[in-house]
């Protein structure tokens, strides 16, 4: 019978490394919509993987773990700022933090759509996803980010149109497998 149980323990747990690992790209692409332009995006991720690994017992199998994985990252994204806030300015403040994460967070599978941009942001590079952030964060300008990168608003403008062009075809093949 103890064979039988560390069989089960040994396919759970190897469940449970596929669901971490087939979301790293979505869990990283939620967590940089938290945090635009920061460079601690991959930090977080990395201390958000530590703690659900350490509270993998509580997830529970059959129900949706992006949900309950970006409740995790959230935490992890309030405990960053928390830190940070000492020493630089932030983006957003915590209530807009607090709304993107309402806004971002799946649920269940009724938001495949938002999951599925999720992850095809997750597999920008991080330029592409930074400029996609500039584009449509409030009161920031495409035209600033030009000057401040050394191009044209107009070359940001044909860039984020294939950006966009891309996060479709990316989308719609989410749907199609």
């Amino acid at each position: 019978m103890g064979i039988r149980n560390s069989k089960r323990e040994s396919e759970a747990l190897g469940a449970y490394v596929g669901l971490l690992t087939e979301h790293q790209w979505a869990l990283r692409g939620y967590i940089l919509s938290l945090m635009p332009g920061s460079s601690d995006v991959d930090d977080v991720l990395q201390e958000t993987n530590i703690v659900l690994w350490e509270k993998r017992a509580r997830f529970k199998p059959g129900t949706n773990f992006m949900a309950w994985a970006s409740r995790v990252a959230f935490y992890e994204v309030m405990h960053h700022r928390d830190r940070s806030r000492k020493d630089r300015n932030l983006p957003f403040s915590d209530e807009t933090v607090h709304l993107l994460a309402e806004t971002l967070a799946p649920r269940d599978s009724k938001q495949p759509l938002l999951t599925a941009l999720e992850l095809c942001l997750g597999k920008l590079g991080e330029k592409h996803r930074e400029l996609v952030m500039v584009r449509y964060t409030p009161g920031k300008s495409l035209i600033e980010h030009a000057e401040s990168i050394g191009t044209t608003s107009e070359s940001l403008r044909v860039t984020l149109h294939r950006i966009r062009q891309n996060l479709k075809r990316c989308i719609e093949a989410q749907f199609q497998t």
